[in-house]
């Protein structure tokens, strides 16, 4: 998972440098629901980037730190939508991590 995110990082530019560490240390902790809230937050600020790409020009012109505001609008839209899991995302993450978990400490016992 790690080498996806470190690509999707270096794709989408720095903005979402931050989601993606607080995603890898959410997921490295096992921490499901907040892995699971970052996740879902980043796709949605993936989608709404790449939708934004068609509008050509876009909101902010294409002057000097035109690229700045349509990355910042890029993740506060993208939160927003997922804020309230409207994707759904999220949720299959924070299944699959609990499954995860249980057949670990299962393994374990």
């Amino acid at each position: 998972m790690d080498g996806a995110i470190e690509r999707t990082a270096a794709v989408s530019g720095d903005l979402l440098a931050g989601r993606v560490s607080r995603l890898q240390r959410a997921s490295g902790d096992s921490k499901p629901d907040v892995a699971a809230r970052e996740m879902e937050a980043l796709f949605a600020t993936l989608l709404v980037a790449e939708m934004r790409k068609g509008l050509g020009e876009g909101f902010f012109g294409s002057g000097p730190g035109a690229d700045t505001f349509a990355g910042w609008f890029d993740e506060e839209l993208g939160g927003a939508i997922a804020a309230n899991g409207a994707i759904g995302v999220g949720e299959q993450v924070r299944e699959a991590m609990l499954r995860q978990q249980a057949a670990e400490k299962e393994a374990g016992e």
